[in-house]
């Protein structure tokens, strides 16, 4: 600490290298925490499912269909607290651009099934009572200005109709960028094929060690049926999804790299510069008796300095603006998104790791000059 006044001089020697030297530190901080942040919010579907929710679907595809009668069957399995149709529409509200999720659900149900969903008595009444009545998410209320009462009309190109709802309340928890709606409304404007059908079974066990043996018991009732099933608990049936995004999380993981070893050479271009341009001066601080560890310890804390300023200032602005600012709100398919701390602890240990690095040899080869050789650089 008693050379912690000459380290900070050294730095603001040149002001403007320091500066850019900074500057490209927190931009390559801020586009990594944000990378990082995509990737850890791809796995939030499996790492916050609920233990006791399974999901029961055609064993063949999600494209395939399930008959609504084997809900009684489900139903009567022992550990199965409560069942439900859940069917997606696949609604575009009037452009293609403006997409979200919107599931059939067995309205009476669905509180049940899906506790995390936040709502009042009055709404949930409401909704229930209206067979065109929808509930949807808090984020779609503050994306398309939703408000309860409102008549929405979805087109599925799936069913191919135009389907006309009530909005009758806004949700929080969960996907707060969903739609639910009654299965029975589906069902009553759904073409000849899609009558009585569902997309799959959304299961609520009594407990989390009930969920291998229903899943298993379930399966086993459908297996030699038109309509075989895949019961699998809902961390299970969110990873399948994520398993989908493989490559764009190796993609995301190469630009990483890619921006990692940038900063790198930048760090290492602007240390280089630094210890060459002072290597007379290496030979006099030799001169009046300062150790080649020292020097070397005087070199590497300039560039830790700029490492953990530079740092610093690019979490903070991540940390600041997401929180400030939910992405989730624009960006498809992500429940939230909000920096780790993990994510943040990591990229100032890289900060740091990058610092050191970016000085290590430059440091090593100058203070390893005789005070001789150092004093005659014209360097």
């Amino acid at each position: 600490m008693k050379f912690a006044k000459l380290v900070l001089k050294n730095v603001l020697r040149n002001k403007r290298r320091t500066l850019l030297t900074v500057s490209s530190l927190v931009v390559s901080l801020f586009l990594i925490i944000t990378l990082a942040t995509i990737l850890t919010e791809f796995e939030r579907g499996s790492q916050e499912s609920n233990p006791s929710r399974l999901f029961s679907r055609h064993s063949v595809s999600l494209a395939f269909l399930l008959p609504i009668g084997d809900l009684q069957r489900i139903q009567a399995v022992p550990g199965v607290q409560a069942a439900m149709p859940f069917t997606w529409f696949g609604g575009i509200y009037k452009d293609e651009k403006n997409f979200f999720a919107n599931f059939a659900v067995d309205a009476k149900k669905l509180k049940e099934v899906y506790p995390e969903l936040k709502m009042s008595d009055a709404e949930w009444q409401a909704f229930t009572a209206d067979r065109q009545g929808a509930v949807i998410g808090k984020k779609l209320q503050i994306l398309y200005g939703f408000t309860p009462g409102q008549r929405i009309t979805l087109k599925s190109p799936i069913y191919n109709k135009d389907v006309e709802f009530i909005i009758r309340g806004v949700c929080t928890g969960g996907d707060e960028k969903t739609l639910f709606f009654h299965h029975e409304y589906l069902s009553e404007l759904a073409p000849e094929w899609a009558k009585d059908q569902v997309g799959m079974f959304s299961i609520l066990a009594k407990s989390p060690e009930d969920v291998p043996r229903i899943g298993q018991e379930v399966d086993a009732m459908f297996v030699n049926t038109d309509a075989p099933t895949k019961t699998e608990s809902e961390r299970e049936f969110a990873a399948s999804f994520e398993a989908m995004t493989g490559g764009v999380k190796q993609f995301l993981y190469a630009i990483m790299g890619a921006i990692t070893f940038s900063l790198l050479l930048v760090m290492g271009n602007t240390m280089a510069m630094t210890v060459r341009e002072r290597t007379r001066e290496v030979g006099t601080l030799k001169a009046i008796g300062f150790k080649r560890h020292t020097i070397a310890g005087l070199f590497l804390g300039e560039s830790i300095l700029l490492a953990v300023v530079g740092g610093a200032i690019g979490i903070a602005g991540a940390v600041l603006l997401y929180r400030s600012i939910d992405m989730s709100l624009y960006i498809p398919n992500l429940v939230m998104f909000v920096p780790q701390p993990e994510t943040l602890i990591a990229a100032f240990v890289l900060s740091i790791f990058v610092g050191v690095v970016s000085t290590v040899y430059s440091t090593y080869r100058v203070t390893g000059l005789t005070i001789a050789e150092a004093l005659r650089s014209t360097e």
